[in-house]
Parts: C-alpha cells; sequence; structure tokens
C-alpha cells in the first residue's frame, strides 16, 4: 500500500506541475496523429466532475435506513470537508466541482420528520416506535415496505404532507443557494421523480435539473402521476415561467424494458409529439452509478469484450433497458416519426443514499445508512443485499459526471448538459475528449492549441454532424484521454458505432489507441493489457499502461444514406475495487464470485449523424 500511495503522490505533484506523467513504464500506441498533444490545452472549454444523483435523510428510503446526512452535510462533503456519517467522520479525497442533491420527491422529508416525531407516524404509534428503533436487519426493510409506497404513488396519511413538503423543499433550495459559489463550486437543486411499479412504468426515475436561480413552487412526484408525460408538461409550464431543467433517466438496466420503448406509458404506440418532447426534456441518460452499468450487456453485444462490466440482473425485453441499443431504437424510430426520441448524452452518477458522494474506490463510506456499517464487513462483504439482489461487494463505488465548460457556474454547466457535451465514468476523475469532423486534422492535430481548432473544425462530443458535403470518405474522429492521477494507467481508447443498415441496426467497436507495443491478433483483437492488481495487499502498479493516449480514426465503411451514432469508450488498466480495500482491512474474505479487481472506464457522448435525406 505505501508503494502505491507514493506512486499517486508522485502522480498528483507531476500533473500540478504540468508533466503529466505517471510512475513507470509509459508506453503508448501513437494512433494515426503521431504523438499526443497536451490536454493542458483545453480550448475555449475545461473539464469538471460532479455528481447529479445523491440522496441524504430527506429521502424517504434513506431516512428509513436512519442516514444521518443533510443537503448541507452533502455540499460539504462535495467540496472536500469532513462530515459526521453514522458516527464515522468521512471525507473525499479530491473534492467535487459540482454537485446536486436529488433527494426523492415522493414523501419529500416526511419519513424523517415522522422518525424524529415532527409529525404524527403513519401507522400505529407502538409498531411505529418499534420499527423506528431499528438497528438494521428485517425491522428495516418492514420500515422500507411502508416507506417506499410512495415510489409507487401511494399517497400515505402521515406521510403525504403538502407542508412538511413544501418545508422540506425550501430547505433544500435554501441550502444550494448557501453552498453554490459560482467559478469555485456549483451546486444545483434538483430532486429524484421516482415512479416504481406497473407495466407500462416499471422502475422508471429521472433526475430533475434546474437551472436556477428560479425554482417552482413544489417538486413534482409520482404521487402527482406515475406517468413521465405528467412530468413533461410540470416542466413545459415551468418553462414558459423562466424556470428551465432538463431530466435525466437513470437505471434503465432496471426499468423491466420500458426505458426505451417503442410505446408511451399509457400502451399506446409512440407518437412524433410524445417523440418530440422527450428530446427536448432529456437531453442526457444515467450510463453508470451504484446499481449497475446500464452500457450494453454481453447477451446484447457479443462481439464486445467489455461489455460485462459491472451488471446487475436485468428483466423484460433486454434491448429496451440498455442504453446502446436504445439508442439504437432511436434511430428506428426517427426514421418512422422523422425524429429521434431518444438522441442522449451520457453522465456517471453515485446514487448513494450516504449524502457522501464517494467515487473513489480506496475511500468507499458507503451507500445505504446502517448497512454501511464497516464494524460489520462481513455483512457487506458477504451477504446478499435485499435491495440489490446481490452481494453489496459485487458493485464498483460509482460513477461521475464530466462536462467540457468555460467556467465552473451553474449558466455554463447547464449549458454543457443541454448541448450534451458531457461524459461518463465509473467513478475516476478520467479526462476524455472527442471531435469529430469531415476534413483531415492533421494539419492542426499535434498543435499546441489543437482542442481551440478542433471546435472550429467540427463538433464536440454530444453533437450532430452536418451534410458530408463533397467528401466521399466517412468522418473523422479526434480523440484524447488523461488519466485520474490518482487512479489506474490506460490501457485504450475505443470508438463504438452504432449504425443502421438495410433496415436494422448494427455495432462495432474499434480500438484506437492504446498503451504499450501491442498490436492485434488474426482475430483483429486487441491483447489485454495485463494486471499487476495483488489482491492479497489491495494494491497495484502502475507499471503498465499509458498517463494519456490520442488518436485519430476515420470510418473506413461509412455510409452516407444511413444514421449512424459514434462514441468513445476509455479502459484502465486494471486495479482493486473498494471491496477488496475492506476485505484486506478486515480480513474478512470477498463473496464468492466477486471480482478483486476492476477496469474503470469512461464513456463519452455520442456524435450523431442524420442523413441529408432524413431517412
Amino acid at each position: 500500500m505505501a508503494n502505491f500511495r507514493r506512486c499517486r503522490a508522485a502522480l498528483c505533484a507531476a500533473v500540478i506541475m504540468g508533466a503529466f506523467a505517471a510512475c513507470g513504464q509509459q508506453g503508448g500506441h501513437e494512433g494515426a496523429a503521431g504523438e499526443a498533444p497536451s490536454l493542458l490545452n483545453t480550448g475555449e472549454r475545461q473539464a469538471y466532475f460532479g455528481d447529479l444523483h445523491l440522496h441524504t435523510s430527506y429521502s424517504l428510503d434513506a431516512a428509513a435506513a436512519k442516514t444521518n446526512t443533510t443537503p448541507d452535510d452533502a455540499y460539504l462533503y462535495a467540496k472536500g470537508e469532513e462530515v459526521d456519517y453514522l458516527g464515522r467522520m468521512i471525507r473525499r479525497n479530491v473534492p467535487l466541482d459540482f454537485l446536486a442533491v436529488t433527494d426523492h420527491a415522493e414523501y419529500l422529508g416526511n419519513v424523517r420528520s415522522a422518525m424524529a416525531g415532527e409529525i404524527a407516524p403513519p401507522i400505529d404509534d407502538a409498531e411505529w416506535a418499534r420499527l423506528i428503533a431499528h438497528e438494521g436487519g428485517d425491522a428495516m426493510f418492514e420500515l422500507f415496505g411502508i416507506a417506499v409506497a410512495g415510489l409507487r404513488g401511494v399517497p400515505t396519511e402521515g406521510l403525504t404532507n403538502p407542508a412538511r413538503t413544501y418545508h422540506a423543499w425550501q430547505d433544500i433550495i435554501a441550502s444550494a443557494e448557501r453552498h453554490n459559489d459560482p467559478g469555485r463550486f456549483t451546486a444545483f437543486v434538483a430532486y429524484e421523480y421516482s415512479p416504481t411499479g406497473g407495466a407500462s412504468v416499471g422502475h422508471m426515475h429521472r433526475n430533475v435539473i434546474f437551472r436556477g436561480p428560479n425554482y417552482p413552487a413544489m417538486p413534482f412526484a409520482a404521487t402527482d402521476s406515475p406517468h413521465h408525460e405528467g412530468l413533461w408538461a410540470y416542466a413545459e409550464d415551468n418553462r414558459a415561467n423562466g424556470i428551465d431543467s432538463v431530466m435525466i433517466p437513470h437505471n434503465t438496466n432496471l426499468s423491466g424494458g420500458n426505458a426505451y420503448s417503442y410505446l408511451d406509458t399509457f400502451g399506446a404506440p409512440m407518437s412524433a409529439d410524445y417523440a418530440a418532447r422527450r428530446a427536448a426534456n432529456e437531453p442526457l441518460v444515467e450510463i453508470s452509478q451504484i446499481k449497475g452499468t446500464s452500457e450494453t450487456r454481453p447477451e446484447l453485444s457479443p462481439d464486445d469484450e467489455f461489455a460485462g462490466f459491472e451488471l446487475l440482473d436485468s428483466s423484460g425485453d433486454l434491448a429496451g433497458n440498455y442504453v446502446r441499443t436504445g439508442l439504437a431504437r432511436g434511430m428506428e424510430l426517427a426514421e418512422a416519426l422523422g425524429i429521434n426520441p431518444f438522441e442522449q448524452g451520457f453522465v456517471g452518477a453515485s446514487d448513494y443514499h450516504s449524502g457522501a458522494s464517494s467515487t473513489e474506490e480506496d475511500n468507499y463510506p458507503g451507500a445505504l445508512g446502517l448497512s454501511d456499517d464497516h464494524a460489520n464487513a462481513a455483512m457487506i462483504l458477504q451477504e446478499l443485499s435485499p435491495v440489490l439482489g446481490s452481494p453489496l461487494s459485487n458493485l464498483s463505488a460509482a460513477g461521475l459526471t464530466g462536462v467540457w465548460a468555460e467556467e465552473n457556474t451553474r449558466d455554463a454547466i447547464f449549458a454543457a448538459f443541454q448541448r450534451r457535451e458531457t461524459f461518463a465514468t465509473s467513478g475516476p476523475r478520467l479526462r476524455v475528449r472527442l471531435f469529430a469532423g469531415w476534413s483531415d486534422p492533421s494539419g492542426f492535430a499535434n498543435a499546441p492549441d489543437w482542442a481551440t481548432q478542433a471546435y472550429r473544425w467540427g463538433v464536440p462530443m454530444g453533437g450532430n454532424l452536418g451534410a458530408p458535403g463533397a467528401s466521399t470518405s466517412g468522418p473523422t474522429f479526434i480523440v484524447q484521454a488523461a488519466k485520474d492521477p490518482a487512479s489506474g494507467n490506460l490501457d485504450r481508447i475505443q470508438i463504438v458505432k452504432v449504425w443502421r443498415e438495410g433496415g436494422e441496426s448494427r455495432e462495432r467497436i474499434f480500438d484506437v489507441s492504446w498503451s504499450g507495443n501491442r498490436a492485434p491478433g488474426t482475430n483483429g483483437k486487441l491483447p489485454a493489457v495485463g494486471n499487476t492488481v495483488n489482491a492479497a495487499t489491495a494494491t497495484y502498479q502502475n507499471t503498465i499502461g499509458a498517463a494519456e493516449l490520442f488518436g485519430t480514426w476515420t470510418d473506413p465503411d461509412f455510409d452516407a444514406d444511413e444514421r449512424a451514432f459514434y462514441y468513445a469508450r476509455v479502459i484502465e488498466i486494471p486495479t482493486p475495487r473498494w471491496a477488496t480495500y475492506l476485505s484486506v482491512a478486515s480480513g474478512i474474505a470477498l463473496s464468492e464470485g466477486t471480482s478483486p479487481w476492476l477496469q474503470e472506464r469512461a464513456w463519452t457522448s455520442p456524435v450523431y449523424y442524420t442523413p441529408a435525406s432524413g431517412n
């Protein structure tokens, strides 16, 4: 561990000095553009990192689990300050640049108030006293059963209290206003809309992020309507009154096939109006968080060797549950409706119910109240979680959102959300850029101001490619990634292409830039980067991989008559997962089937191409 931490400290110093050199061997595949230019030239925009999905004790389920943190605690923790969580003092290793506290709108603040005796309980006093005295275990999940009725749209006397909800909502707004510090830290006012259950609704949660500084009097909850068409109407009315917001679906992997359905939530075939409203209100989707990754899975992408990353069981129509196939379905619907309802960018998040957005594997405080008691490591590492249906240790710490914005302010970051210049990571502060254009970029790709020129040359991640004009070749992509100085080196950069051909959707993965002296084999696959993880000590060495990778790539099979989208995926070398650190510290083995290591990664928002004909 000492060697590992010295390596991390050296990396941090190197980055601060502008050297950006990692410890150990630093190989790198040069790619089509040659030696990588420095990411220190960022063009017009900087990379900022934050979390857009976090719960405190104001959420019904977090309160039931006896999470004690408040929105103020959440912002303090995100800014790098120490806070009390279940009697232990915790702190992030590296502060975030922005945060949205997204407590559930359903029963907002009411379960917390009822447990504190501030309002009458929803059941018999003696039975309520028994449940709220729980120290985890069965009683906690009995209390959960009462609390989460709100997610099913059930108005429960004593918990559906508009006056208390209003009071809690004003607390949340006031907390964000206190902690918002333009230029240094951005605090967004937000909440989660959480309808759960029903054949056409499924797990269709959305985080609602407001631009500010104006906000609605109340949040819109599943108890108002379980149909997200109602949420859009709420947002559209607010927008007409100068209150702007974006809605971000999450956990599409748990949607029962409804996240990317051909139908609306009333069971009717999707209309052009529905498609337009969805595209306007939901420009982003959450692709990675504590409850699993929603990019794809091996059953859907059998030729993708990295498709099996941090997965939970998924039911219903698999293609309707995962982002890659969902976005492909969006292109299919666009052929029929004339508009793509699922043209989205990517974000990552924690979805912790602890108020502590810690996405660092070696600094994991837990994610759900009393179930996070590290003194009971056996329960955390080996027992099944009734919430997730699998050992908690099977999943990595969380996800993170990166944005490219002119400054760290609400307006600048919100504008990045709207134009989809965002990227998701599985936790590390891994910086990645993607540009696409029609002409040859070799004249500037190695220039000191390459990023500035790239904005004029083409479009960044999240953008739409215009018509190719006289060009007869496919689009060219410039992609660059730089490691998190406190995490593993980089294995490779890939471009994922999904396109329409002959009325069907197809996909292919291209390795664009990689570390070391590897070369693709006869099967076209790049050999594995290697693995330096010592599971017995929860350490690894950055003696493989690269600190920074860069490449250009031109699509060799482009058809100007077919819709397509492209995104970059960056893979780290293997590093220990949080459960491995806890296992070594406690002396308790990992649960059977839990890998002691993982390959963290990042995903850029896609670049979209639509033929001039619109077909």
